[in-house]
């Protein structure tokens, strides 16, 4: 590669995409002509590919059983990285980033509570937890002589670059990074504005993998990267890392994606879960005693259970996938899982009460969980404020503070959620001039864009740790998907 102006063209002169440089280190591919819909931007034989699956001798050899994929492709990933030069993969490996801006590489235990979200920080926890289980039982050998440190970088890598070719069975049958197609950013659905809006796709290009020719099977397999629509000069080449919700952005990647209208905020953890609660808080009236009580909730989980999408014959469900499937959770536009509503149903019903009884007990559970947060409004000024914010991110941040703030104001039934900004929630830290300046001109910029609309958001309050700016960006997306049910009732 050769660096002309913050652009690395891939190839030769005629090559159809370059690698940006920007000036907040984020890196990326645009296009340096006009593309053609159909037009194939890439090809890359997977041989090129550092890959994983059940059957890989070197794996199994070094690895301990049972080691999760990801471990044993960052395992690999190390054990090439050990080999420096002399690894055929070594110009790969110098290219791939210095950090990840993961929490399990960024995050200290401080920044925990920034989180707010309590599935999240289990989620972190955990996997914090898996690798601590997993160190003392890799030898030299498997992690090619790194530190813990550097396992955790590795992991990052493998979980936020990593792409998964099906298996007939169900499931992945190999995980592989490869390069350059890993350069590509996210470009997933937007909405409109906030959660529920109409949305539509942003990814420009998609992959396939093509078989080889039947006259030539040693030339093996190759991914082809094809253009999905006609892309201008100079745009920029975004790939869908796929339709999933915040968490795994937040958790692996490290970055949140606003406007996701595949997001969502979990409300219990299952069924059992969500129906101890109902008892704790709206156990029916006129039950004879603790039989009839275990009666009536054991016909509400089955009702809710009747609900739940059975796997089909190609799933192949982790334990861990398994346990998300049974989180009960709401969705864009106020939906809520079926499998709570019906065993929320069955309780009011039996009652004899209307089946808005069902809605209202889901709105607490989600006020519940708001009133042990920030206020939304705060957390929304907050990332405006921040002259990192982009342009464009800085109006939706300003849009949806207005929106959320008057109708948390306007609605009678929260007012014991809405709290008043404290100073420790917009805390400024110690500032540079440089930094002042900054703020000062990002201020600037914005009021000229929207007069009259950044009144109430004080551009002098500094700029957020990196930690902090992700924790208040993903937060806060969960808070609007909980306040859009309590404020529909």
């Amino acid at each position: 590669m050769r660096h002309s102006a913050g652009v690395d063209d891939l190839q030769k002169e005629k090559c159809k995409l370059g690698v940006y440089h920007a000036e907040k280190g984020e890196r990326g591919m645009l296009s340096l002509q006009d593309i053609k819909a159909g037009t194939v931007l890439l090809h890359l034989p997977l041989r090129l590919a550092i890959t994983d699956h059940p059957a890989d001798p070197e794996s199994n050899e070094v690895m301990f059983e049972d080691a999760p994929w990801s471990l044993r492709l960052a395992c690999k990933l190390l054990r090439e990285k050990a080999k420096g030069s002399a690894s055929p993969y070594h110009p790969y490996l110098q290219v791939l980033p210095e950090h990840v801006p993961s929490p399990l590489c960024t995050f200290a235990w401080e920044d925990m509570p920034q989180i707010e979200v309590p599935d999240m920080t289990q989620q972190l926890h955990h996997a914090s937890w898996l690798l601590s289980d997993a160190w003392p039982r890799l030898s030299p050998e498997a992690t090619g002589g790194a530190s813990r440190e550097e396992l955790e970088w590795a992991v990052s890598v493998v979980h936020s670059r990593t792409f998964g070719t099906a298996a007939k069975e169900g499931g992945t049958a190999v995980h592989m990074l490869l390069p350059l197609v890993d350069f590509l950013n996210h470009g997933g659905d937007e909405t409109e504005c906030f959660p529920g809006d109409p949305f539509a796709p942003t990814a420009n290009v998609r992959w396939h993998l093509v078989a080889p020719p039947s006259d030539n099977p040693s030339e093996g397999f190759q991914m082809h990267l094809v253009a999905r629509q006609d892309i201008p000069e100079g745009q920029e080449i975004l790939l869908s890392y796929g339709d999933r919700n915040n968490d795994d952005f937040f958790l692996h990647y490290g970055f949140v994606p606003l406007r996701n209208p595949h997001d969502d905020a979990v409300l219990f953890q299952d069924l059992t879960d969500a129906l101890d609660w109902h008892y704790e808080h709206f156990k029916p009236e006129g039950l004879a005693n603790e039989e009839d009580a275990r009666i009536l909730y054991q016909a509400a989980a089955e009702a809710g259970l009747a609900q739940a999408q059975p796997p089909s014959p190609e799933d192949h469900l982790t334990a861990a996938m398994q346990e998300q499937e049974q989180k009960l959770r709401v969705y864009p536009g106020a939906l809520v899982d079926g499998r709570l509503m019906a065993a929320f149903q069955h309780l009011v019903a039996s009652q004899g009460q209307e089946p808005k009884k069902a809605e209202a007990a889901v709105a607490a559970r989600c006020q519940q969980l708001l009133a042990a947060m920030s206020p939304l409004p705060d957390d929304l000024k907050a990332l405006a404020a921040d002259p990192w914010t982009e342009q464009d991110d800085r109006w939706y941040y300003v849009t949806a503070a207005q929106h959320y703030g008057v109708a948390i104001q306007k609605h009678p039934q929260t007012q014991v959620l809405v709290q008043a900004s404290t100073s420790e929630v917009l805390a400024p830290p110690v500032q540079s001039p440089a930094l002042a300046q900054q703020d000062a001109s990002s201020k600037a910029h914005a009021e000229d864009d929207m007069p009259g609309v950044t009144s109430t958001i004080d551009f002098q309050k500094g700029v957020l740790t990196p930690a902090r700016r992700l924790a208040l960006m993903y937060r806060s997306q969960k808070k609007m998907l909980l306040w859009d049910v309590v404020l529909q009732g």
